[in-house]
Order: C-alpha cells, then sequence, then structure tokens
C-alpha cells in the first residue's frame, strides 16, 4: 500500500471524520450509503479504478473485489484523517493494489490509463474552479471507454431545508466555501460527457449517474481556468 501526500493545508476533516460516517447515517438514513454501490457492477476484473474524495471509504472493499487481484485502486482524498480511516478498511492482502493519495489539486502522474472514475458526494462541495480543474485533470487520464461513476445531492424542492442546513453546517465546520448546488449536469456536458444511466434515491435528493465521453468530446483547452 503506497501512500503520497501531496496537501499541505490543514485537515479541514479533522473534527468530522471520526463522526462522519455516523452523521451521514443519522441525517440520511441508511439509503445514502446504499447509493454508494450503484454501477459499481461495470468494474472489471483488472481495471485501474480512480476514487476522487472517497471520504472514509465505504466502497473500498467492494471496488478491490470487483477489479480482482490484477485491477489497481488510486485513493485520492483531501483529508489526512478521512485517509487513515479509508486505509484501515483494507487488509493487509489487498495493500499492495491500493494507491492512497492526499492531496486536492486532482494530479496523477502521467503514465497509464483510468478505466472507472468514481466521485461521490464530492462536486458539491467544490468550486466552479475546482470543479473545472477535476475535469481537466480526468480528461488528462482516460480513454473513450473510460466510465465515469457520479453520485451527488441535487436541489430538489421539500429537502431546500436540509441543503440548506448541511451547505451552512459543513462552511463552518470544513470551511467549505460553495452557498448553492453546482449545476452538475452542465459541467459534464462542456466537458464532453454524456450521460448513460441514471438511478434517483430518496424522490430525486441524490442521484447516481454513469457518465462516458461523448464522441466528439470538447477539447479542455475549451474552458479558461485562469
Amino acid at each position: 500500500m503506497k501512500t503520497k501526500d501531496k496537501l499541505s493545508t490543514v485537515d479541514k476533516y479533522r473534527f468530522l471524520a471520526p463522526i462522519y460516517d455516523y452523521l451521514a447515517s443519522l441525517v440520511l438514513g441508511k439509503a445514502f450509503h446504499e447509493s454508494k454501490k450503484t454501477f459499481l457492477e461495470i468494474i472489471q476484473p483488472g481495471d485501474t479504478v480512480w476514487v476522487i474524495g472517497g471520504g472514509t471509504g465505504a466502497i473500498l472493499p467492494e471496488i478491490l473485489k470487483r477489479c480482482g487481484k490484477n485491477g489497481k485502486i488510486i485513493y485520492m482524498e483531501a483529508s489526512n484523517k478521512m485517509l487513515e480511516k479509508a486505509k484501515g478498511r483494507v487488509s493487509l492482502d489487498y495493500q499492495s493494489r491500493v494507491e492512497f493519495i492526499c492531496s486536492e489539486d486532482f494530479s496523477l502522474p502521467k503514465e497509464g490509463e483510468i478505466d472507472v472514475v468514481i466521485t461521490q458526494f464530492l462536486l458539491d462541495v467544490l468550486t466552479d474552479y475546482s470543479i473545472n480543474s477535476l475535469f481537466q485533470r480526468v480528461k488528462q487520464k482516460v480513454s473513450p471507454s473510460t466510465s465515469w461513476l457520479f453520485l451527488d445531492f441535487y436541489p430538489v424542492k421539500d429537502k431546500q431545508w436540509l441543503i440548506h442546513l448541511m451547505i451552512t453546517s459543513f462552511s463552518l465546520l470544513a470551511k467549505h466555501p460553495r452557498k448553492e448546488l453546482p449545476d452538475y449536469d452542465e459541467f459534464f456536458k462542456n466537458w464532453g460527457w454524456g450521460e448513460k444511466k441514471a438511478v434517483s434515491f430518496e424522490k430525486g435528493f441524490y442521484k447516481a449517474k454513469l457518465y462516458r465521453l461523448a464522441p466528439k468530446a470538447i477539447k479542455s483547452e475549451t474552458i479558461s481556468l485562469k
């Protein structure tokens, strides 16, 4: 098991990490955790899977089982505390198949392509600039056959109070800068990703989507990050 540290800022989740899973279950219920398994069946033996913002690693065992002994997981998380909890989910027999990276700039070595990208409840805490930066980094590592498994909150009317509560709480506790949810669909469209499947949970409060690059995906340089 390899670990790389590319993070120099204070760990914004140092207080939340020990109770994160408990709070998520208390506020969002069992469906929240079950939703993270959506579309994992597309992972094939031998695949290289890039998990970005994976938190405490609840889905790590399932991904390890699906990508098999010849597969690889690159597990990227901005919080050292979260990363430590994720490492605890990997037994000694599987540690050589997971590379843990503590980073918030989404950069990977240039060698090799990614078969599956996974972002779950990540884009909702990123600024628009950081979301575009993420898409740009991903674009450098994928092929036409790469799948992107996306899962996040959507602004449904009867959950506006809960969305406001979560945004305010994470702004105070983890210094998240967002004041509203991003327009995820627009970002995927602008960067050339086409939606192939979608599953809604809690009447559309959060949705899992499977994306693949559209035949005429736009070039990353058409979106300025300046």
